[in-house]
């Protein structure tokens, strides 16, 4: 009986020991946060950006920026205005940087920085690249996240497994001491 309530109070302990481990990767910084910047060869506010957005990357190490030049480059300049067109932009000066829900024209860091903060912190960032593929429609142009109940729900089934293979191997050598 106490060999039953050690292995009990193992397995209980591994489960939530591995099970918080899991949840840690949900955490806020594990957030991918996708930021588009445009930016034009030769704008001094363009390379202002671009050095702030090195140093957020530092602080922020789940933020992927993604850079497109847009003076010279005429692909980068039609997803410009593709971009600026699903998130209703009325600027299309750069630089320009679409984060989340949000735009942010011109080099103003503090915005940049609170959007960052924001989707770092777990609120629902889509891609800026779903606005266009998926359209305006609706609050985002997204279907809702089910990411953290997937986690929790495979943390779950792994208890149960690991619960039921114990009980079984008990019962097993219970069994064999009994005859």
């Amino acid at each position: 009986m106490i060999k039953l309530k050690k292995v009990l109070f193992l397995s209980i302990f591994a489960l939530a020991f591995f099970g918080f481990g899991a949840l840690a990767e949900e955490s806020p910084t594990a957030n991918p946060v996708d930021l588009y910047f445009f930016e034009g060869q030769g704008c001094p506010h363009c390379a202002k950006m671009k050095s702030y957005l090195e140093g957020l990357k530092v602080d922020y190490p789940n933020l992927k920026v993604y850079e497109f030049e847009v003076y010279f480059n005429e692909e980068n300049q039609i997803l410009y205005s593709k971009m600026a067109g699903a998130y209703g932009a009325s600027s299309t000066a750069v630089p320009m940087i679409f984060i989340g829900d949000e735009y942010i024209d011109g080099a103003d860091f503090e915005k940049v920085k609170n959007a960052v903060e924001k989707c770092s912190s777990g609120v629902a960032c889509p891609s800026p690249m779903n606005k266009i593929d998926k359209g305006s429609g609706g609050s985002n142009g997204q279907a809702p996240s089910y990411k953290n109940y997937e986690t929790v729900g495979w943390i779950v089934l792994g208890g149960v497994i690991i619960i039921g293979v114990i009980f079984t191997v008990l019962a097993i050598k219970k069994k064999k001491e009994n005859v």
